[in-house]
């Protein structure tokens, strides 16, 4: 793994979790792979299990970046998502709980569920709202179906039936709609 990605160095944050972590007694799974995601927007990390029973850990690429954010919680997201990788410590109750509680008390973290862009030192992502692009009325009905992205729906919407009525749909213009 050679990561080095604007002020912060990946490899290095991730060995100084793994020394904690092996100081407070706590193993983690077989991690084999660690992956910077440039495209999160409202998540830092991400742990997944692989189907053998390894796990693929993604860091939000702006952790690394942004330099309002401290190594200390860039580390809080990295054992956060290596907790995960503990025996029944998917989710974020029992003893992912705990393993979380007694880092935070032994190294003075605020490992959590879910933290805000303020806690991490920037500001929250507001996400941008799409517009309605695409618009369907059940002829029978009247049920409305709104996208907001092509799909297979939106192309072919002749052969799909109304989940109510069994209707068939009708394509609207977008402003006719009252949002």
């Amino acid at each position: 793994m050679r990561y080095n990605v604007g002020m912060k160095n990946l490899e290095i944050l991730v060995k100084n979790c793994y020394d904690e972590l092996g100081k407070a007694g706590i193993r983690t799974g077989d991690i084999t792979n660690w992956r910077i995601n440039d495209r999160a927007r409202t998540r830092w990390g991400q742990c997944r299990r692989n189907p053998d029973g390894t796990f693929e850990i993604e860091i939000a690429k702006v952790l690394l970046v942004d330099e309002r954010i401290s190594e200390k919680a860039c580390k809080e997201t990295i054992l956060h998502e290596m907790l995960h990788t503990c025996p029944g410590c998917m989710k974020h109750t029992g003893k992912w709980k705990q393993y979380a509680d007694y880092l935070n008390a032994s190294y003075g973290y605020h490992i959590k569920r879910v933290t805000l862009g303020k806690e991490k030192g920037i500001e929250n992502y507001v996400a941008k709202r799409q517009p309605v692009k695409y618009l369907f009325t059940c002829e029978v009905c009247g049920a409305i179906i709104r996208r907001k992205r092509e799909s297979k729906f939106t192309r072919n919407y002749r052969q799909y039936r109304c989940g109510r009525c069994g209707g068939r749909f009708c394509r609207s213009s977008v402003s006719e709609d009252r949002q």
